[in-house]
């Protein structure tokens, strides 16, 4: 995010916030703060704030709940101590630069009001988020950050609780107000939008980063047809007012399967893809969305994650040792010949040999060597061989078993690993307990009133489809066999990704004689979205009715067979998901238990 795309968030944010009353704080990363915050006009939101490395962003969250340690951070401690309740006086954003100052009034310990300022500094790997209050004279003095930055770390500030505020380093870059068209005299008239045309302008412009700088010169060759300083500087102060007054959407630059991979406070025309959005609030909720930097998982969501991959990783190893023992009993056959040859040739066979040469008759006579124990005498050892290959025999078909038992394994737990990706509390409870109940957790100690027993059942996702028609998909494996096996109708139909781990889709068929194709298209883009499959194109899902499919007896939970299905190739692109996930059905308004 740059300073053009910070300079109309300032906007919204100062519109939609000031005079919000701050009710709690949490802190549910080591960089990351959430504000729950109230107003008449804004009603309860929740603010994110992030000084992460490669994800620094603020912006409103939507369904998402990120879980909190048990107990909060100092830094947490710390706001909350003095701006929780507090009221937010104005948002802003000081010049170009990529910093959002929240200011919040709000009373001390002696009931005496003070104002403080939440500085939210969005410069990559220096981000960083610092608490200050303002003094009588003018001057912010820091009261902690969520990254404390001490002398040795920065020769041109320290950010230490204590210390007086100082602002990041100026850049030596001018304010697109304070330019004409002299300063754009070293772009190259030859290289269009080319990098070394944005970097000149990345260089120059204070607040512009590379997508700013390529829109600029994209317009300026549509409308010119050339690069020219003045035209480039028209292009840049036209687009700044676009920007100032709102006469353009927020955007999302969209890749080859519609995922957000940049955003602007302007419509991104030098993509060949994009998408306006409301706000430039949802522009970067819906970026950093995509781009899988979702808010940091839960400790239980990590420790689900890792117990998993462990598990995986020592069946993986198990697979090895099975195949190793595989090759060492591949000799069975080889044995049981030896014993015959020996059963038939006794006689020629000399006591007290330490192995003789017999004629193979299953191989023209060819002579075989037969190793003997010197001991026993022909028929004795011709005995031990035959025990010997039955005991091969035995645990070759018991290595195929454990074989087919642990590949099963395998693939159940990489659907464990898909259901993941759901990270809500409800989901993570519901695998938690699933895992506990396949073995491969051990029981955890209930808290009070959250026993095994009155734990409610948890609902799968439902949507409304174009046609009208309800397509239900399951959040984890255990919902996945309630919903197929349980709750659909022989009737229904069911969809699935094909030979990769995700959710069971079904679409309730109700007395309908026949679902629409669009229908079935779009539960076909939600079985590919909730599956491994996710970010591919073209996905193959296969289609077949409820009756046609059927659970092994003993097969692990999310595990089904099925027959007489089709197969469809569909790219889960974000913007039909999008349009799907926007038609979500209530709990309250489905009948789970038909």
């Amino acid at each position: 995010m740059d300073g053009w795309t910070l300079r109309r968030l300032a906007r919204e944010l100062d519109e939609a916030l000031r005079g919000a009353r701050i009710d709690r704080i949490y802190q549910p990363g080591e960089r990351d703060i959430v504000l729950a915050v109230r107003s008449a006009t804004l009603g309860a939101r929740r603010l994110f704030l992030s000084a992460h490395q490669q994800s620094a962003r603020v912006h409103f969250l939507a369904d998402e709940r990120p879980d909190n340690p048990a107990a909060p951070p100092m830094f947490c401690v710390l706001l909350r101590k003095h701006i929780e309740g507090g009221r937010i006086l104005s948002v802003r954003q000081p010049g170009w630069d990529r910093v959002l100052e929240m200011s919040v009034e709000a009373l001390d310990d002696l009931g005496d009001r003070r104002t403080y300022a939440l500085v939210c500094e969005l410069m990559g790997r220096h981000s960083n988020i610092v608490l200050t209050e303002v003094q009588a004279d003018g001057r912010r003095a820091v009261i902690d950050s969520a990254v404390r930055v001490t002398e040795d770390m920065s020769r041109y500030r320290a950010v230490l609780p204590g210390v007086v505020y100082l602002p990041p380093p100026p850049q030596p870059k001018k304010p697109l107000e304070d330019c004409g068209p002299d300063d754009f005299l070293g772009l190259d008239p030859d290289s269009g939008s080319a990098r070394a045309n944005q970097m000149a302008i990345v260089e120059k412009l204070a607040g512009t980063g590379p997508v700013t700088a390529r829109e600029i010169l994209h317009r300026t060759l549509t409308r010119t047809g050339r690069i020219a300083p003045e035209a480039v500087y028209e292009t840049a102060v036209e687009l700044m007012a676009a920007v100032d007054e709102g006469r353009e959407p927020a955007s999302v630059g969209l890749d080859d399967v519609g995922r957000a991979v940049e955003c602007a406070p302007f419509q991104l025309t030098s993509r060949p893809r994009f998408a306006p959005c409301d706000s430039m609030n949802e522009a970067i909720r819906r970026l950093f969305a995509d781009a899988g930097e979702a808010l940091r998982q839960s400790r239980l969501a990590r420790e689900l994650e890792r117990a998993t991959r462990e598990h995986m990783d020592r069946l993986r190893g198990k697979l090895v040792r099975l195949e190793q023992e595989w090759q060492e009993a591949q000799d069975e056959e080889d044995l049981r010949v030896k014993a015959e040859l020996l059963t038939a040739y006794a006689h020629a066979v000399p006591r007290g040999a330490a192995e003789v040469e017999l004629p193979n008759y299953y191989e023209d006579n060819r002579p075989l060597r037969i190793e003997l124990d010197p001991a026993l005498d022909a028929i004795a050892n011709a005995q031990r061989l035959f025990r010997v290959a039955a005991k091969r025999k035995r645990a070759r078909q018991w290595i195929e078993g454990e074989r087919q038992a642990t590949l099963r394994d395998l693939r159940y737990l990489e659907d464990v690993l898909q259901a993941l990706s759901d990270t809500s509390l409800e989901n993570l409870e519901d695998v938690r307990r699933e895992l506990e109940a396949q073995g491969f957790l051990a029981q955890a100690s209930r808290r009070v009133g959250g026993s095994k027993r009155g734990a409610r059942e948890s609902a799968p996702h439902a949507f409304m489809s174009s046609d009208g028609f309800v397509i239900r998909v399951g959040r984890n494996n255990v919902q996945n066999d309630r919903l197929t096996f349980r709750k659909a109708d022989k009737r229904d139909l069911w969809l699935h990704v094909k030979d990769a781990p995700g959710s069971h889709v079904v679409i309730e068929r109700g007395q309908a004689e026949e679902v629409p194709e669009r229908t079935i298209w779009e539960a076909a883009v939600m079985a590919a979205y909730f599956s491994r499959m996710r970010d591919s194109a073209n996905v193959p899902v296969d289609v077949t009715e409820v009756r046609h499919v059927w659970k092994p007896n003993g097969a692990r939970p999310g595990f089904a067979l099925y027959d007489h299905q089709r197969t469809l190739f569909v790219t889960p692109e974000r913007s039909e998901v999008e349009r799907i996930l926007s038609r979500p059905i209530a709990k309250s308004e489905t009948s789970d238990s038909r």
